[in-house]
């Protein structure tokens, strides 16, 4: 921006704030470890929001809530979509991570994947103009309150820009994809009344077109096959990863409650045939043309602040920021499976039921894909706004104080295109030729894609729709004097202070899916909370908390320079403590103590130990249980076949059954919370050094090398214990007895004979299993933070800056439940013919597709007069991702992701303030490397080759 110089920006990286301290300078401040990722940082990693901005920092975690992980896998609102992204630092969790603006809380975004996985919008933020991102890598629960677990991430905008302004034009496109970027962003500040106010305010608009499936080969079809070696190829004639759904069907006739016969359409004449679908008539969703695996997004941002100096000792200060953003995606036409909690019946006389099933009572409908329907749009609203208004002062003894006011809300509204379910039965079952005709197959050309004999579909395809906000409304006063009194080694500092804040939720589902609208079925009477296809039900949530909270903190030097001691250049502590009372998570308190010991001018020692508290989130907090439908695994039934020589091991004994059979059933998922549930308590700790050589020559620069080790721990973790099924199987064959939240059917002559000859009791078909939010065995993680900065200024060959930030995750330990560990024991020793890769591990890092134990960037900075070069390298370990057929884990590679930008500043006649810049994201145009399945991991890779944008800027 205007007044601040290429070369000054390159001088200043990483210059660390008072982020975790609410005392102004002072010693103590040395103790915590802070990074600042500043303008000229976060232009060279190209990212044009801000989930591509926190995915290039090696400090963050994977990216579990991502505009791409939820358009083709998320086909139902049951997850976060549109423009979206999840902020995770240390890789614990984003309901761990604490986001704020200028030194005070943001508003949590309104939709949330599960009950308790919230998380703030990284996509929300004006990129542009940043001045800085400061990172607190400590736990600071005790400084900011709950959620400050796994640290705190603060967003810091320009203010007091001089009058003037800016504005930018930038394009960009995918050089093999659809995607293209184009935005006009733009600041500009002005002074009133004689200098003693000042307005500052960023803005942007910007708009972006969708990421089609067919961009890339490994999202272009659902059939792709790993080899060997651990890479994949495309395989859209084989028999894996498929969807079990087709527009050829999968029709059971009845006779009362029995089932007399399975029926589907043959290709090649276009009659019904009896037997099970054939796997080559599996639908491939993925290759329906228009699909896309990032949604087009229009989004407008506005970011504001203000301030006046009503007398010499008072100031007025204030922000107004608007975002919204409407996005737009595709997925796959619709489907109906048909299980239990979604029975399709079709009566005998419908119009079009063929004469070969016209003597059943009732015709079931099963994995049926409606590829007569059309892909479906999926749009997503969403808006963000915040108000601050405060006023801050020093008086004539020395004392700051500050006090704002602040609300913020968020909402956002999912409307997806799907089927109605007593719509379509109403449609199938009429008896004229207007009926919707279900037996009439696909495309006998393409036999995995399209319908050739289309029928009108619009009777039953509708929308529902989703609308979530959130709330926060927060006001605090703050003290602080960095001299209260001075003893022998100097100034003792102390800040104190009070805050009051209300948060909110608001989850209000459609009337077809919360219940209000429920389907029941003609022939069975079942009733199905939910009336939308392939959605499970869920209720309405409403909820709120209110919060008060006090904070008290010393600064307090135990040695000074002028002591002359030995090694002890300085010692500095940090004492704080935070007290909180939640109407309905209790009271804590919880402290905080850092020391910095200054060995010399050189070299720093720091460490910190603190407890932290989460509250349960409110939506898991004011949620009844929830019902969910999806195909499990039914693990006994595999472990019985094995083990009677029916099938040779656990994988093709999956692949031999689909989704709907009683080995893969249509399972109904109660989950729960009870009123024993505690909130969460956490330990934090962390230890390193500082070294920055003051003995070099000017003529080789600065440099500054900082390593931290930390370690975070959560001794009361909620959550599930999500092997519900494995248990069962354990219990069945170990124990001779059954896991009762898990609720079988009764033994039918077919579950009779599978369990035949396997020395087993014969299980029926699993319906429903029961899941519970508790407190779990505690939850371990620790890491090593690397920072090595270098910088030779004012050569002859320019400004050089170059910046490597390296982050290890070392352990990630969830005790496991006595009921895993038995498990994972059985699978060891041979008792249970079952594949669950690392079921027992003791440290998750870097398997199960997620957190990796390494991820570095490396930056370099070059200025020379008019011209800036910058490049960078992100680079991503290896994880486990799956299993190959001998139970060896399948590895997912390492990844390195290079970015390119030169830059050209005009500083003469009507070019002045000018500047031009291009420049490239993957270079290289590297490819994401896929797991055992043949899937790109969204939390981790991006799928997109090489980006390449043009930037142009004015600034007067």
């Amino acid at each position: 921006m205007a007044g601040q110089s290429q070369g000054s920006n390159a001088r200043l990286l990483d210059k660390v704030s008072v982020l975790g301290s609410q005392i102004a300078g002072g010693g103590a401040q040395a103790a915590l470890p802070v990074v600042a990722v500043d303008r000229e940082q976060i232009d060279a990693t190209g990212a044009t929001n801000g989930n591509e901005l926190f995915r290039s920092l090696p400090q963050f975690g994977d990216v579990a809530v991502t505009e791409k992980g939820t358009t083709n896998a998320g086909r139902n609102s049951n997850v976060a979509r549109g423009d979206v992204g999840s902020i995770n630092l240390r890789n614990l969790g984003a309901k761990y991570t604490l986001l704020l603006i200028n030194g005070r809380r943001t508003v949590q975004h309104p939709i949330s994947n599960s009950g308790d996985d919230t998380t703030y919008n990284a996509n929300a933020i004006p990129t542009f103009g940043l001045e800085r991102v400061n990172l607190l890598l400590d736990g600071a629960a005790s400084i900011y309150g709950s959620d400050a677990v796994a640290g705190v991430v603060d967003l810091v905008t320009p203010s007091n820009l001089p009058s003037g302004g800016g504005i930018k034009l930038n394009y960009g496109k995918v050089a093999d994809g659809h995607r293209e970027d184009i935005s006009l962003d733009g600041y500009f500040g002005s002074d009133f009344a004689q200098g003693r106010g000042n307005i500052s305010a960023l803005y942007g608009v910007s708009k972006r077109t969708a990421q089609r499936n067919s961009d890339a080969w490994f999202t272009a079809t659902d059939g792709r096959r790993p080899l060997g070696d651990g890479t994949s190829v495309p395989d859209p004639d084989g028999t894996s990863g498929f969807s079990t759904r087709t527009p050829w069907g999968h029709f059971d006739t009845y006779a009362g409650s029995r089932r007399t016969g399975s029926w589907h359409v043959d290709p090649a004449s276009g009659a019904l045939v009896s037997g099970a679908v054939p796997t080559r008539y599996h639908y491939d969703s993925a290759a329906e043309p228009g699909i896309t695996s990032a949604p087009s997004i229009n989004k407008g941002n506005v970011f504001a602040s203000g301030r006046f100096d009503a007398t010499d000792n008072l100031q007025l200060f204030g922000e107004l920021a608007y975002y919204r953003a409407s996005s737009e995606s595709w997925v796959s036409s619709e489907s109906g499976f048909g299980g239990d909690g979604f029975l399709l019946h079709i009566r005998p006389d419908a119009y079009w039921v063929p004469d070969a099933l016209r003597g059943a009572d009732a015709i079931r409908l099963l994995n049926y894909q409606f590829a007569d329907s059309g892909i479906r749009k999926v749009k997503v609203d969403n808006d963000q706004s915040r108000v601050l208004l405060g006023v801050r002062g020093w008086t004539d003894g020395g004392w700051n104080w500050e006090s704002a006011l602040l609300y913020s809300r968020a909402r956002s509204t999912d409307t997806q295109q799907g089927g109605l379910t007593d719509a379509f039965i109403a449609a199938v079952n009429r008896t004229d030729a207007g009926a919707y005709n279900p037996f009439s197959g696909g495309d006998p050309a393409s036999i995995r894609l399209g319908d050739a004999t289309p029928y009108d579909t619009a009777a039953f395809i509708g929308e529902a729709t989703r609308e979530g906000t959130t709330e926060l409304a927060l006001w605090d006063f703050k003290i602080n004097r960095s001299d209260l009194f001075t003893w022998y080694a100097g100034d003792i500092g102390l800040a104190a202070g009070v805050e009051y804040r209300y948060e909110s939720r608001e989850d209000d589902r459609d009337e077809n899916i919360d219940g209000s609208r429920p389907y029941t079925d003609w022939y069975t009477g079942t009733v199905a909370a939910s009336n939308f296809f392939t959605h499970s039900p869920r209720p309405d949530v409403r909820g709120s908390r209110n919060v008060k909270s006090a904070l008290i903190e010393l600064a307090v030097p135990l040695v000074s320079p002028t002591q002359g001691i030995p090694l002890v250049q300085s010692l500095d502590l940090q004492l704080a403590g935070r007290w909180e009372d939640y109407s309905d998570a209790g009271k804590v308190a919880k402290p905080k103590l850092a020391a910095a010991w200054k060995v010399n001018g050189s070299l720093l020692l720091r460490g910190s130990v603190s407890g932290g508290f989460r509250a349960p989130g409110l939506e898991l907090v004011n949620s009844p249980p929830t019902y969910g439908f999806g195909f499990n695994n039914d693990a006994i039934r595999c472990h019985a076949l094995i083990t009677k020589g029916a099938q040779p091991d656990y994988s093709a004994c999956l692949n031999a059954y689909s989704s709907g059979s009683s080995v893969k059933p249509s399972v109904s998922a109660v989950t729960s919370y009870g009123d024993d549930v505690k909130p969460e308590t956490t330990r934090q700790s962390s230890w390193g050094a500082v070294f920055e050589p003051q003995f070099l020559p000017d003529s080789l620069g600065s440099i500054s090398l900082s390593v931290d080790a930390w370690r975070v721990q959560v001794e009361n973790p909620i959550n599930t214990l999500g092997e519900e099924l494995l248990y069962d199987a354990y219990l069945r064959v170990v124990e001779g007895s059954s896991n009762p939240n898990v609720v079988r059917a009764e033994v039918t002559a077919e579950d009779a004979a599978l369990f035949a000859g396997s020395g087993l009791a014969p299980a029926g078909v699993v319906t429903h299993v029961y899941n519970r939010y508790q407190n779990r065995r505690p939850l371990t993680a620790s890491g090593v933070d690397y920072n090595f900065t270098w910088r030779l200024r004012e050569t002859a060959w320019g400004n050089f800056a170059f910046l490597l930030s390296v982050s290890q995750l070392k352990q990630y330990t969830q005790q496991k439940p006595a009921e895993v560990q038995q498990v994972a024991a059985a699978i060891a020793n041979g008792q249970l013919n079952i594949i669950a890769p690392d079921l027992g591990a003791a440290n998750e890092v870097g398997i199960n597709g997620a957190k990796p134990e390494w991820r570095a960037s490396a930056t370099l900075i070059w200025n020379l007069q008019d011209w800036t070069v910058r490049l960078r390298d992100d680079y991503i370990d290896s994880v486990t991702a799956g299993a190959f057929s001998d139970r060896r884990p399948f590895v997912v590679g390492s990844t390195q992701r290079w970015a390119l930008s030169v830059k050209k500043d005009f500083n003469t006649g009507r070019l002045t303030g000018t500047a031009v810049e291009v420049g490239a994201r993957n270079l290289f145009n590297e490819e994401p490397p896929l797991n055992a399945t043949g899937s790109y991991l969204s939390a981790l890779h991006e799928t997109y080759g090489r980006y390449v944008h043009l930037d142009i800027s004015k600034n007067w």
